[in-house]
């Protein structure tokens, strides 16, 4: 059935049947070389896809298997053009959504310069290496005047790509130059507030800060939003999955949080077939707490 009204991106690719999102994150580069740099491997260049050998592909390619092999899978996966698509498509498991990043890496050198697009890419395109939706990561403050009207002019562009395209887009707003936890929330609030009004997308949000998220859905309007990782450690992140979840968040996008110690490729199959897999499950159950994103739309109805 379809639940959207008129003018809003179907996001039903992206969900559970329920309406949650229960997403993994696998589009890391910059920050996944990072975590493989400290393991001493061989860089993540020059290795063929086809061939193995290089470990940032290989890392991608042995998840997307652990997750096919779940009972219970991630309703879709974050992946990007440089290294898994449409590389890695085909590992990608029946009933699984895609998502594709249209964000250049190499943001966080000089944030004040904004956000590029990687070159030649558009909502459109997405879906000619297989991927259901697309995603656009933006460093932003709401108080910085021009770098705050050029980064809020390019999600509008992205959006209205998107909208044309007929693609789901989720939007990732990523605080910077935070001085403190009030200036945090502060920040994560305004982007959602000021976002949302933009055009149909799916917010990708931050944790706000304790006792914040109600306060955030009500910033997100009646656009869905779902709550990423950012790097925090599993069992500080599944509390606040929680709390999220009971303030009308619909569901997350997990990465690090989720697989982190997967990165070393010698605990990579025990962790996959272990704590993965639990980690997973408890996530999941948590969402289903949560909003159905549908529910979300009907709120202005």
């Amino acid at each position: 059935m379809d639940r959207r009204l008129p003018g809003d991106a179907d996001y039903s690719v992206l969900a559970t049947d329920g309406g949650h999102f229960t997403i993994a994150a696998l589009d890391h580069r910059d920050a996944l070389q990072l975590e493989l740099d400290q393991l001493d491997l061989p860089p993540a260049n020059g290795a063929s896809v086809a061939a193995g050998g290089n470990p940032l592909i290989d890392f991608k390619r042995d998840m997307l298997g652990a997750f096919a092999a779940m009972d219970e899978r991630p309703s879709a996966v974050m992946l990007e053009p440089e290294f898994a698509l449409p590389a890695l498509r085909e590992a990608v498991a029946d009933g699984i959504g895609v998502t594709c990043a249209l964000e250049a890496q190499g943001y966080f050198a000089d944030p004040e310069a904004g956000n590029t697009l990687l070159p030649g890419w558009t909502p459109a395109r997405v879906t000619e290496v297989g991927a259901d939706a697309a995603k656009l990561l933006v460093l932003y403050r709401h108080d910085r005047g021009r770098f705050t009207e050029s980064q809020e002019r390019l999600v509008a562009k992205v959006v209205t790509a998107a909208a044309e395209a007929g693609v789901p887009i989720l939007i990732e707003p990523v605080p910077v130059d935070v001085v403190d936890d009030d200036d945090r929330r502060a920040v994560i609030l305004a982007s959602a507030r000021r976002l949302q009004a933009i055009g149909p997308m799916l917010l990708k949000l931050p944790y706000p800060g304790d006792g914040a998220c109600a306060a955030l859905t009500e910033a997100c309007g009646d656009r869905p939003w779902a709550l990423l990782s950012w790097g925090a450690p599993y069992d500080r992140y599944a509390g606040q999955l929680a709390e999220a979840a009971s303030n009308g968040c619909s569901g997350f996008t997990a990465g690090r949080a989720l697989w982190r110690e997967a990165v070393d490729p010698a605990v990579r199959p025990r962790f996959n077939r272990s704590t993965l897999v639990e980690r997973f499950a408890e996530l999941a159950a948590i969402a289903r707490t949560g909003t159905p994103w549908f529910d979300r739309l009907g709120s202005r109805a």
